[in-house]
């Protein structure tokens, strides 16, 4: 099973700060599936260097500790990291920090964007939905349909693993992902 169990605990009572509540990560059934059947590689290459990463440290990776030459070149296009921002009255917004080449040739999206500048509400809402489903834990790989936001305006799917990353191994700063898109 992949799952890591750790000693974290949940954030304090009030605290809106990203962290995993349960202290442990759990890879919904049909992710673990899909990653272990190696049907598309990149899912589980990922997830084995971000896992890698994590047992070394002993706590989530941070952001500094992703180097794109151990990525390389086949994930490099595909991956991308979330900044996640504190917002006024505590809320929290979700920043593309970096985008790989494959999703800016798919995507009007660019580093710097905020997630709810983008798309219509419901989509927004479900990749949220998704971000902090991450922060708290719990991994699974997202598919839906991309037309909102795609450059030539042509509709495809696309499927994305998040991952969360932490600057102090517990409160979640960050989120890696891998978006692959299935024209």
């Amino acid at each position: 099973m992949l799952s890591a169990p750790s000693s974290r605990k949940g954030a304090p009572s009030g605290d809106h700060s990203a962290r995993a509540e349960s202290g442990r990560i759990v890879i919904d059934a049909a992710t673990r599936q899909l990653v272990e059947s190696g049907a598309e590689p990149r899912w589980g290459e990922l997830l084995r260097a971000w896992e890698g990463l994590m047992a070394a440290r002993g706590a989530y990776p941070a952001r500094t500790e992703i180097d794109p030459f151990q990525l390389g070149t086949k994930l490099l296009p595909n991956v991308f990291l979330v900044d996640i921002v504190d917002g006024p009255r505590a809320t929290t917004r979700f920043r593309f920090r970096l985008l790989g080449e494959a999703i800016q040739d798919r995507e009007t999206t660019r580093p710097g964007a905020y997630l709810d500048q983008l798309g219509s509400t419901t989509d927004i809402a479900e990749i949220e939905r998704h971000y902090r489903a991450t922060i708290a834990g719990n991994i699974r790989i997202r598919t839906a349909s991309l037309v909102w936001n795609d450059a030539r305006k042509d509709m495809f799917k696309y499927s994305v693993l998040m991952l969360p990353l932490a600057d102090d191994g517990v409160n979640v700063t960050h989120l890696i992902g891998l978006a692959l898109y299935d024209f």
